[in-house]
């Protein structure tokens, strides 16, 4: 009797569990490059099944979080068996189902709808958050002039791995931008971008890629009135 009861529980627990072939991912060691992170996740991820999609973004809400969406779900029950608590880059991993499916996933189960859907939802924020924008005083998006003064003490800075790209014009204020941009540099590692504040840290793995970028890149072409220098620890 009692052996009958535990084998009602187990069922009962296996069919109330998380289902679907997507899982999220956290922990992630935020100082970690975007692409070596889906390098990383990409391999240790594809020993457990065949994964179809990775996700991860460096904005400041997602950050240190990602994605991974498998074809089959067992994938994803082995992943989290093998994976919960993993050290990547010096940091472990917590792995679980995700909350929705990706649109890999539903692309899978031939849900077009349920991609058009979130595809409309994503654009009418975007247009909302854009006519906020272009609503807002002018003198809230322009860049402020810096005072000699200032100039001078933000370039007296110690060198470190990290650069400060201050008063960046607001069409110049992109992620991918910015990327393609500080990337060209060997050593460079990600970009934290503040918009609201219309500037950005630019983070590199050591002290001299930092200053090698700071030497020689073209910092006028994010305004002209962008000041680059090394940010303050």
């Amino acid at each position: 009797m009692l052996d009958q009861t535990s084998g009602l529980r187990n069922q009962e627990t296996s069919s109330s569990a998380p289902s679907g072939t997507t899982l999220y991912i956290n922990n992630i060691n935020e100082k970690i490059a975007l692409n070596k992170i889906k390098f990383v996740l990409a391999k240790l991820f594809g020993r457990y099944g065949t994964v179809v999609g990775i996700t991860a973004h460096t904005n400041l809400r997602m950050k240190g979080q990602a994605f991974v969406t498998y074809k089959e779900p067992q994938s994803c029950e082995k992943a989290i068996l093998k994976l919960q608590g993993r050290p990547m880059f010096k940091k472990p991993l917590h792995v679980s189902f995700a909350q929705k499916p990706s649109d890999q996933e539903r692309s899978l189960k031939g849900d077009s709808e349920g991609i058009l859907r979130r595809k409309q939802l994503k654009k009418v924020k975007a247009e909302a958050d854009e006519k906020a924008r272009a609503e807002a005083p002018a003198a809230l998006l322009a860049p402020t002039q810096i005072s000699k003064a200032q100039e001078k003490q933000w370039k007296l800075l110690l060198p470190n791995n990290v650069l400060l790209l201050q008063n960046v014009d607001e069409n110049k204020l992109e992620l991918a931008l910015l990327e393609e941009k500080f990337g060209a540099f060997a050593g460079f590692a990600k970009i934290r971008l503040i918009k609201f504040r219309k500037l950005a840290f630019v983070d590199f793995d050591l002290e001299p890629a930092a200053t090698a970028c700071l030497e020689n890149i073209d910092h006028g072409q994010f305004g002209n009135l962008a000041l680059l220098s090394y940010a303050k620890k």
